[in-house]
């Protein structure tokens, strides 16, 4: 069984595509069945973040199962293969596994140990649980992302400090609006983000002003954050009076417009778009009075956040590796576990033939029955044990498949 990972992410894919992909309900339910019913995906699942759209499945040929995650992106975003090809990534078995890896342990993010990305992809993987798409070899993947996610935390530095995207909007407000003490900043959005964001935004003294389209999370999280609750229906004379505007809301279509946003009338108003796809309508970026960033334009920030981080990282790497052989020594099994139950079977269908032949050639007590029973099985355990024990390295210590194809054919497997 092959695993295969495509998609694009913010190094290779600008937010416009990454957009356009978020937009095509992959990670949905709908989504999800449509991408284990191509005929060599058996299971599979689809993380999709503002940094990220990525299709993982295992299926029974890598080049096949790549093609049809391919076609399924392109179905799914309208985006044409030829706009599309320059700005995916693709990775195979333990690349894969070890891209994977990287991603939930925060190596792959725009902000270098960002905590967030951990509970994105648990989420991912919820949901294909949810959905049943998610088989033995995408739950035991998975399984152990978590797993070495939660190393990479306990045994370096990296969350020590870590940047978030939160954390970097404001840095950036900060730098734009020469500092937020005093200034009103709207956040549009009662996710986790816009929690961690006004949580920032707070610590640099601005007043808050929280707005979603959910009421009661909307009053919720102002309560949470000591900040005043806004009406969505009345966002334009909020966005009227504030300084800063930042956006963080899971939605298709843009919720600020040229309609809602009234005239800056000579000051200056800086909007932070953190939608993916983008909450804000990019035509506002040319509006006079009015400075319009996405999570694209973080990146300068970011960098000026990462360097101690790299360190860390090289410490981190190491963790993976570690996990990815363990993983792989798992992964390689299972192509050898059908040869070791085969043996098996044989070999006990041939003792209990001969015993059976045995017994019925003359009258046995049931204890002299009983003792030929425990002498043939265990006559079958010590002849079977140095086969089994090279079966089951084969692929452990680097054996190629010809070997464990000519050891079924010495052993007569096949037929």
């Amino acid at each position: 069984m092959d695993i295969v990972v495509v998609g694009v992410g913010h190094r290779s894919a600008p937010v416009a595509l990454r957009e356009r992909l978020a937009k095509g309900g992959l990670e949905g339910g709908l989504g999800l069945q449509k991408l284990c019913t191509f005929g060599r995906i058996a299971e599979g699942l689809v993380i999709s973040t503002c940094n990220r759209v990525e299709m993982v499945a295992a299926g029974d040929s890598a080049p096949e199962v790549e093609r049809e995650l391919r076609a399924l992106l392109v179905e799914a975003s309208g985006v044409g293969e030829d706009e599309l090809a320059p700005h995916l990534h693709v990775f195979l078995n333990l690349e894969a596994v070890e891209h994977l890896f990287r991603v939930a342990s925060g190596l792959d993010s725009q902000v270098l140990g960002e905590p967030q990305i951990l509970g994105q992809v648990k989420e991912a993987y919820r949901a294909a649980a949810r959905y049943r798409t998610a088989g033995p070899i995408v739950s035991k993947l998975f399984h152990k992302c978590f797993k070495t996610a939660k190393r990479v935390r306990g045994e370096t530095d990296l969350a020590s400090g870590a940047v978030s995207m939160a954390s970097a909007a404001a840095a950036m407000a900060a730098d734009l609006l020469g500092g937020l003490a005093g200034r009103t900043a709207l956040v549009v959005g009662t996710g986790e983000m816009a929690q961690l964001l006004g949580q920032h935004l707070k610590a640099r003294g601005a007043g808050l002003v929280v707005a979603g389209r959910n009421e009661e999370r909307a009053r919720f999280l102002a309560a949470h954050l000591g900040a005043r609750a806004a009406d969505l229906a009345d966002l334009t004379r909020n966005l009227a009076l504030a300084d800063l505007v930042v956006t963080a809301v899971g939605a298709t279509e843009p919720v600020l417009t040229e309609g809602n946003f009234p005239r800056a009338e000579g000051r200056g108003t800086v909007v932070i778009d953190l939608g993916v796809p983008r909450n804000v309508e990019s035509s506002l970026g040319g509006r006079e009075g009015l400075v319009l960033k996405n999570v694209d334009d973080l990146s300068e920030v970011v960098e000026r956040n990462q360097a101690s981080r790299r360190r860390e990282a090289v410490k981190a790497s190491r963790v993976i590796a570690e996990e990815v052989a363990k993983f792989a020594v798992w992964l390689n099994s299972l192509a050898v576990s059908p040869t070791i139950k085969d043996l098996i079977r044989q070999a006990d269908q041939a003792r209990l033939l001969e015993l059976e032949r045995t017994t019925s050639r003359r009258e046995f007590s049931p204890e002299q029955v009983e003792a030929l029973e425990a002498m043939s099985r265990a006559l079958v355990r010590r002849l079977l044990h140095n086969p089994l024990v090279f079966a089951k390295g084969c692929h452990r210590h680097g054996r190629s498949d010809h070997s464990l194809n000519l050891f079924r054919r010495v052993f007569g497997l096949d037929g």
